[in-house]
């Protein structure tokens, strides 16, 4: 069983997802552990099936300023994989943790300048900056075919990234499912509900903490004690709208 879990690590490079890229859109983060390993980190940059407006965008909530007394916990944590005594995410039942209200959907890239996309806003969460030189490394997306994908170091020193998911099996060299992993309707990703077992990325850097969140506008809330949509539940977009 995959369970779910954290891996703390410490920010190599990134890689924002681009047009070109084959496979699902993932902005790919990658981090080491104590052993020094290279561990990716990815984050959905768009949906596979569309939201109610036929569109692909993921809804998305970037907190720049992360003030959650969960971070005392983290900071604590060693760096490497845990899969226990970590404080575990929940985005409906811990109201602490973010704002519902405040996810919008958020295109993984805006080709309006107005830096209101995935890319961008994981970029300054990260330091990272696409105007330097970047390095072109082979990367797997899962398929088992290595495919070459631009890589940025981050600007700042000891960026440090908290990933919260499931390991990519079997190599348990990554870790995906960085989102909202409950309110799924009956289907394909109906299995995948359960509560306090939500994802998210959160960076820990000198000047503080940045959290960024992620869910799908085909989820619905609220959901009952296991995670699932209850009968009144209303797709994500729908039940924002409502608050």
């Amino acid at each position: 069983m995959n369970e779910y879990c954290v891996f703390k690590g410490t920010l190599l490079r990134a890689a924002p997802f681009k047009d070109s890229y084959p496979g699902s859109p993932h902005y790919v983060i990658t981090v080491a552990g104590s052993d020094n390993k290279p561990f990716n980190i990815v984050v959905n940059s768009a949906s596979t099936e569309p939201g109610e407006d036929g569109d692909d965008d993921v809804y998305f909530y970037a907190d720049l300023n992360f003030d959650d007394p969960l971070t005392a916990k983290l900071e604590a944590l060693g760096l490497g994989l845990h899969t226990s005594g970590f404080p575990r995410l929940d985005y409906w039942q811990d109201r602490s943790l973010l704002d519902l209200s405040r996810m919008r959907p958020v295109p993984y890239k805006d080709e309006n300048g107005n830096r209101a996309d995935v890319n961008d806003i994981i970029d300054e969460m990260l330091t990272i900056d696409e105007s330097r030189p970047s390095q072109k490394l082979p990367y797997d997306n899962g398929s088992g075919k290595l495919q070459q994908r631009d890589f940025w170091e981050p600007t700042a020193k000891n960026v440090v990234v908290y990933g919260f998911g499931f390991l990519f099996l079997p190599k348990q060299d990554g870790l995906h499912e960085t989102h909202m992993n409950q309110g799924n309707p009956k289907g394909r990703h109906f299995k995948e509900n359960g509560a306090f077992q939500d994802g998210a990325v959160i960076v820990q850097r000198d000047n503080g903490f940045a959290a960024a969140f992620t869910a799908f506008q085909t989820q619905r809330l609220p959901t009952d004690a296991k995670g699932n949509p209850t009968k009144d539940a209303r797709p994500l977009p729908e039940f924002i709208r409502a608050q």
